[in-house]
């Protein structure tokens, strides 16, 4: 049904912007206009199908109740202008071409209007579409800032309460050695202890708030993410570059990065991996990040923590313009791999 609508596209896309008002008169013109020249050029030159474009405008800009009235309207004018010189020779033969007019017609603005249906239909899944990745873009940067604050909060706040609690062990430790006190090698595990819990607050806050994305940071963060996933959970995390990985846009440095976290620590909690790599290469203006571990991959199905963290991962994947992919055998471990497109910097 469409193809009878395709050779007045052009005018309904002129119609795009245009009052509604304003296509009744046209297309009354139009009618009239038209009826005019099939009745001067009589039956020899029949210009019933141009009424098609005053049917199909009246329908795609206002309903099809009112397209249904034009097609009486052209039917009627058709008629008027035919009539008296019709060649046809039997009294049935000019009713029954009226009735395929009318037939014609009446196909017309039910294309119409199935046609514009079809693209509103379309139209609302596109903002549908657009909404629900404007929704997961603030979802993801609504996570980052928490995540930053968090980060920011243990480096300002926690760091510096551990950093006093660890200058007064060292003292007591200095007190009760100069008082001969045989506590003092208790003071000296306060003091060790300190110190290791200061390191792991200090890794914890890069790992939730790694350093700026700009140019290379992307490859320093995850430098660091290797060491310090290596240094807590006694696996070995390795990082691989090959080619130009200068990164344009600091936000897509972010969600890389993200992406790499989290498939480190599957690798690590659900995974039973041994040795992790992360590999992040360039190929044109395009950035490739892989993390693969020898695990035993993703036989079983993944608890709500496992699957919360791969939607995560795919919501960042798309927000960047790439796609997240898991190759993923039992026994055999995990590749997860997001290709993005090295766009520049936001505005």
């Amino acid at each position: 049904m469409s193809e009878l609508i395709f050779p007045v596209m052009p005018s309904l896309e002129r119609l795009r912007g245009q009052p509604k008002w304003l296509v009744l008169p046209e297309a009354l013109v139009l009618v009239g206009l038209i009826g005019w020249i099939d009745y001067s050029t009589g039956w020899k030159w029949s210009f019933f199908v141009l009424y098609a474009l005053p049917i199909v405008m009246v329908t795609w800009k206002t309903d099809r109740r009112l397209g249904f009235a034009f097609v009486f309207l052209c039917t009627v004018t058709s008629w008027v202008g035919q009539i008296g010189s019709n060649s046809y020779q039997t009294g049935w033969g000019f009713p029954l071409a009226v009735i395929g007019w009318l037939f014609y017609f009446v196909v017309l603005v039910v294309a119409a209007d199935a046609v514009k249906a079809r693209r509103q239909l379309d139209r609302s899944r596109i903002e549908a579409l657009e909404h629900t990745q404007e929704l997961e873009r603030e979802i993801l940067w609504t996570s980052e800032q928490e995540q930053q604050r968090i980060g920011r909060d243990l480096h300002d706040s926690l760091g510096p309460q551990l950093a006093a609690i660890g200058y007064a062990a060292t003292f007591l430790a200095d007190d009760l050695r100069q008082r001969e006190q045989p506590e003092v090698a208790k003071a000296e595990r306060i003091r060790e202890m300190v110190g290791e819990a200061i390191s792991l607050s200090r890794d914890l806050t890069r790992g939730i708030f790694p350093v700026q994305m700009d140019g290379v940071g992307l490859s320093i963060a995850l430098e660091d993410l290797a060491r310090t996933t290596t240094s807590q959970r006694g696996m070995s995390v390795s990082l691989h570059e090959t080619g130009d990985t200068h990164l344009a846009n600091a936000e897509d440095g972010m969600h890389l990065y993200r992406i790499a976290q989290e498939a480190v620590n599957n690798a690590a909690k659900h995974g039973g991996a041994r040795k992790v790599t992360i590999v992040l290469s360039s190929s044109g203006d395009s950035l490739h990040l892989a993390v693969a571990d020898d695990g035993k991959g993703m036989a079983l199905p993944p608890d709500g923590a496992r699957s919360m963290g791969l939607h995560s991962m795919k919501y960042r994947a798309r927000a960047v313009g790439g796609e997240l992919k898991i190759d993923s055998n039992p026994s055999e471990g995990t590749i997860v791999s997001c290709e993005i497109p090295n766009r520049p910097a936001a505005s």
